[in-house]
């Protein structure tokens, strides 16, 4: 059974999606942008936002990896076209024909095993949510920065007690100091956000066709081995 090109390669966009990312970050070094946000962000929450971007990228691409991974057991599976054909055992797709050869034999129907290929969709949607969590966190992340900065304009003014200059000058240095936090706090969270959402995005596409190939390669497997007269054909 031929597998479609498009197929896999899950890992190759990922790194390609990593290699835009560097060349961000060394831009993102080399124009002093890391300096003024270490200098301007007095809640240091877009630190956290890009170091939680940092952590689940490099998730992301370790799930990218075992995406293709699973791919290609999933290709061995269906050229071999045997029931052990697979040098992965432990892969999902040897893992769902097992599972479908056991119920057929205790008398189910291929068409009728809906939990098991709600299971297998869980399996190659594995991490996933908590990678769509993440990104999410990300943008309330930074708009909760916003509220933190507008909170401290709103304090700089309530705590004004005359109108002279000098007290006005301390105001508006306060209140651009709320400003920049919830400007650098907003940035930071709708751009990690939406990077990662970009690379799970990629996944969930991945595990669409993952999906799609597994149980196309063990039904027709199955219902070869159910209706043999076929192949003579």
């Amino acid at each position: 059974m031929a597998m479609s090109d498009s197929s896999g390669g899950t890992f190759l966009y990922w790194l390609a999606i990593a290699g835009l990312m560097l060349l961000g970050g060394v831009l993102f070094i080399h124009f002093g942008l890391l300096v003024l946000f270490l200098e301007q962000d007095a809640s240091r929450l877009s630190l956290v936002i890009l170091a939680g971007l940092i952590i689940a990228s490099g998730h992301a691409g370790y799930r990218s990896w075992l995406m293709d991974k699973e791919f290609k057991c999933a290709r061995s599976l269906g050229a071999a076209d045997a029931t052990l054909s697979s040098e992965d055992h432990s892969s999902i797709a040897t893992n769902y024909q097992n599972a479908v050869a056991t119920a057929v034999a205790n008398g189910r129907e291929v068409a009728d095993l809906v939990n098991l290929g709600t299971d297998l969709q869980q399996q190659v949607r594995a991490g996933h949510a908590s990678g769509w969590f993440v990104a999410d966190l990300m943008i309330k992340l930074g708009l909760l920065g916003t509220v933190i900065g507008f909170m401290f304009m709103l304090s700089s003014v309530a705590q004004m007690e005359t109108t002279d200059l000098n007290a006005a000058k301390l105001m508006l240095t306060q209140m651009s100091g709320g400003m920049r936090i919830a400007l650098f706090t907003t940035l930071a969270g709708l751009s990690s956000g939406l990077i990662l959402g970009i690379q799970y995005q990629l996944l969930d596409r991945a595990a669409d066709r993952l999906f799609g190939i597994i149980v196309t390669i063990v039904d027709t497997q199955h219902f070869r081995i159910a209706n043999p007269s076929t192949d003579l054909d």
